[in-house]
């Protein structure tokens, strides 16, 4: 037989030895046959020695497949049982006593009840590896066995009772809670309890307001003091460089001042040198007219402290000079070849011989700098030439009167000039984002004028002068300056002139009252800005020249179209416009024109043209013979807007002159008016002389601004 068969048949006899001691409920231990019986058959079997059964090590007695009847049936007996013949032949009384033992007690009686059959065997050798422990050892390792056992026992155990106590608990909390809500809903609160409620819940309300209000308190006080310390950084940030600015525009006006003070000493100097002066001055007389009113435009801006940013004035002084150097380089160049000119002719005067033949090198230069002045002076010349031959002859000019003659033209000049200087600015292409940004700077305050209040106006008159002062400016969420480039300040000054006169055409003629507001903002800007007043003033007479007064003549070789666009028609498809439409578009720039006329400067300020200018246009119309429809049109516009202020201003003198309306002019006027057209305009002056002889005087023009507006 193997060995393996050896051990299983030495293992059997000992489990079934071991399954024979039984434990009563009561601890009692029996033993109900004889315990050595097994083992005597394994000495009569083996010869290899005694192996220990691994279930030595456990308590669990269900493990052991037999059980004695008496252990099943009489565990409450106490019994004596009969010797038996043990090992060795050696009788043993063994008897059932009811003790109570302890656990540890029982397992050491186990190890007892095994050692003493492994005693007993004859077979004991040391090749079996327990043989080599003591009993101590052997006790040792069955306890720390056992006590991992009841470790892992008493850790599950204590994990069921802390998840039936944490579930006890949670049914409680559970129970309560729902109890709670039971109560709030079946029994109503007393009064006292519901008040106090109330009460503590508003206290913390107010705590917790308190707390807040003390935290946004210091929140507040460190942003201010916060704030305080940036603002005082910056201002002393902005004082130091204003500061700066301040000496360096003083810097450069000094210099402008003395580079203008040279200009004009070489420019006096040069028309002393001139030869025939008086003859020449003539001719240059608008260009030396631009130059005085260039002078007086830079005092004016020097004077002038902008303390938000003084470099503005100096930029703008240099600019002043620039046009005052260009125009004395002209005026001195037209003085050289007027001398040249002259001189040729004093020499070929004296050298003139009778012979016939002359050289042509003593002709072609006289003729080639004639031609040359001539061309400059073309449309003056023409007009300067009916003027003097009216005055020689002791006539007077039918449709404009010398002095006013003179005043369009030179005005005219002065406008054709600007726009030539502003042509290479608004012809460059690189700069035509600049030029957008400008023209939205001029019309959207332009276009917003109006008199809905005195800050409103007062705000679009900040805008347009800050702009003209060349200082940078809101256009939507970006800033532009008009002096960013050389020409923009004068681009945006002519544009702002001609856009405010086309009020008159585009606005005015449909809103009479929009005139006094537009005319209040011109005054103010005169009154600042010279070269501005002198453009719109251009421009006026460019869009009607009636306000010269001027009856254009058509002239020889002239068409038609050109005559009437002349004249302020418009052209559209080649077709004129209606006679109605013109007139109505003239009424509305004479009507803006006549509101400047009244307007009332602020501060008691001298009005740069005021109702001298009236007087004196009313007195050049009057003078001079009436034309069909026009001269109706113009008359009756310009008397209701500037009669009451004209009535005020000179009495009986006005009177007069409204009698001489009534009976002598208006007569003149129903003469050139042909019978069966209609007559609107003129009806309308009938109509208004009629009222204002009735009343006994003019009524002011509805819409007019009261001194106090703004």
């Amino acid at each position: 037989m193997s060995d393996s068969n050896e051990h299983e048949m030495a293992e059997s006899p000992l489990k079934e030895t071991m399954t024979s001691l039984s434990r009563t409920p009561k601890g009692q231990i029996v033993y109900d046959r004889d315990p050595l019986e097994p083992i005597k058959q394994l000495t009569s079997n083996s010869k290899s020695g005694v192996l220990l059964s691994e279930n030595i090590f456990s308590r669990n007695p269900a493990s052991s497949p037999e059980k004695s009847f008496d252990s099943q049936y009489f565990q409450h007996q106490y019994s004596v049982q009969h010797p038996h013949l043990g090992l060795n032949n050696r009788p043993r009384l063994l008897m059932n006593i009811p003790v109570q033992h302890t656990e540890k007690s029982i397992n050491q009686f186990k190890w007892q009840q095994e050692l003493l059959m492994m005693r007993n065997t004859n077979q004991l050798d040391e090749t079996t590896p327990v043989y080599n422990l003591s009993n101590h050892m052997i006790m040792r390792l069955f306890e720390l066995k056992e006590q991992q056992r009841l470790s892992t026992a008493t850790s599950f155990m204590k994990k069921i009772e802390d998840f039936k106590e944490v579930s006890r608990r949670s049914d409680e909390e559970e129970c309560l809670r729902k109890k709670q809500e039971l109560e709030e809903r079946l029994v109503p609160k007393r009064e006292s309890q519901v008040d106090v409620e109330r009460t503590i819940q508003r206290l913390q309300d107010e705590a917790r307001q308190r707390f807040q209000q003390k935290e946004d308190q210091i929140d507040q006080k460190l942003k201010e003091i916060k704030s305080i310390q940036e603002k005082e950084l910056q201002e002393d940030l902005k004082k130091k460089t204003l500061e700066l600015h301040v000496a360096e525009a003083k810097r450069r006006k000094g210099m402008s001042s003395s580079k203008l003070e040279s200009l004009l000493k070489l420019l006096n100097e040069s028309v002393t040198a001139c030869k025939e002066r008086d003859a020449f001055l003539q001719t240059v007389q608008m260009k030396l007219d631009r130059v005085t009113a260039l002078k007086a435009q830079f005092q004016v801006v020097v004077n002038n402290v902008n303390h938000e940013d003084p470099l503005n004035s100096a930029i703008r002084s240099e600019n002043i000079v620039k046009q005052v150097e260009d125009l004395v380089e002209v005026i001195r160049d037209d003085i050289a070849k007027n001398n040249a000119i002259v001189q040729e002719k004093n020499a070929s005067s004296k050298h003139q011989q009778p012979q016939p033949a002359l050289p042509s090198s003593g002709v072609m230069p006289v003729t080639s700098s004639a031609v040359k002045q001539e061309h400059r002076n073309d449309q003056h010349g023409r007009l300067e030439k009916k003027t003097h031959d009216s005055k020689e002859g002791h006539e007077d000019l039918d449709f404009v009167r010398r002095e006013d003659l003179v005043v369009y033209s030179q005005l005219q000049a002065e406008l054709r000039q600007y726009e030539a200087n502003t042509a290479a600015f608004s012809g460059d292409l690189s700069l035509k984002t600049l030029r957008f940004e400008l023209q939205k700077a001029v019309l959207h305050p332009v276009n917003e004028i109006s008199d809905q209040s005195g800050q409103h106006l007062q705000d679009k008159l900040d805008r347009l002068r800050s702009l003209l002062q060349g200082n940078a400016v809101h256009v939507g969420s970006r800033m532009v300056r008009a002096t960013e480039h050389p020409g923009g300040l004068e681009y945006c000054t002519n544009l702002l002139a001609r856009r405010l006169v086309a009020q008159g055409e585009d606005q005015v003629n449909v809103n009479p009252k929009a005139a006094f507001p537009i005319a209040a903002i011109i005054t103010e800007l005169w009154l600042e800005f010279p070269v501005f007043g002198r453009l719109v003033l251009a421009h006026f007479y460019r869009q009607c020249p009636y306000l010269v007064p001027y009856y254009l003549p058509q002239q020889e070789g002239q068409s038609n179209e050109d005559y009437y666009k002349s004249l302020g028609y418009r052209y559209s498809g080649g077709k004129v416009e209606q006679q109605p439409t013109y007139l109505k578009r003239m009424s509305g720039v004479v009507r803006l024109y006549a509101a400047v006329l009244i307007s009332l400067p602020r501060r008691n300020q001298r009005h740069p043209h005021g109702l001298e200018h009236a007087w004196r246009y009313l007195a050049a119309l009057l003078n001079l013979s009436p034309r069909n429809d026009i001269t109706a049109a113009i008359l009756v516009e310009f008397l209701t807007v500037a009669g009451s202020a004209m009535s005020k201003e000179y009495g009986r003198q006005f009177q007069k002159m409204l009698h001489l309306i009534c009976t002598e002019y208006f007569t003149m006027i129903r003469n050139v008016t042909p019978k069966g057209s209609g007559g609107g305009p003129v009806t309308r002056l009938e109509e208004f002389l009629h009222e204002s002889i009735t009343k006994g005087g003019i009524s002011p023009p509805a819409g007019q601004l009261s001194p106090r507006f703004w």
